[in-house]
């Protein structure tokens, strides 16, 4: 994934870049009234505060925040809403209910999961988008 933002702030390596929301990320929904949106971005351009920069998400890394954003949380609530229903028929509890709860407890956890990977993986700037060079 390939964008062009303009840079707003820069602290050391890392610059915040304001992107347009463009049509593929208007249908996500995520972004209020389509409205513009602030990124973190490793610099390796040498880019200031004013600059146009390419921003660049690697397509192994974009495979992987999908993955981890989400399919993962999608995957450990079935899998809890499963484990729940197993053992509520096992011990002879309502297993809907317990599935269902076990269900919301794995989702909250990956969650959890899921920002704890995003700070380890930006200290070790893996999965970083990079600012590749100024337009």
């Amino acid at each position: 994934m390939k964008e062009i933002g303009e840079v707003i702030d820069k602290e050391r390596n890392i610059l915040k870049v304001k992107l347009n929301a463009v049509e593929s990320c208007r249908s996500c929904g995520l972004c209020k009234n389509n409205e513009d949106f602030i990124l973190e971005v490793l610099d390796e351009c040498n880019a200031k505060i004013g600059d146009f920069v390419l921003v660049e998400i690697k397509k192994e890394n974009y495979y992987k925040v999908t993955f981890l954003v989400y399919l993962f949380p999608l995957i450990l609530f079935i899998l809890g809403t499963i484990i729940g229903y197993i053992v509520g028929e096992k011990y002879n509890l309502d297993p809907q209910l317990l599935g269902f709860a076990l269900g919301m407890i794995f989702l909250a956890v990956s969650y959890i999961m899921i920002r704890f990977i995003d700070k380890k993986s930006i200290k070790k700037e893996k999965i970083i988008p990079v600012a590749k060079k100024v337009v």
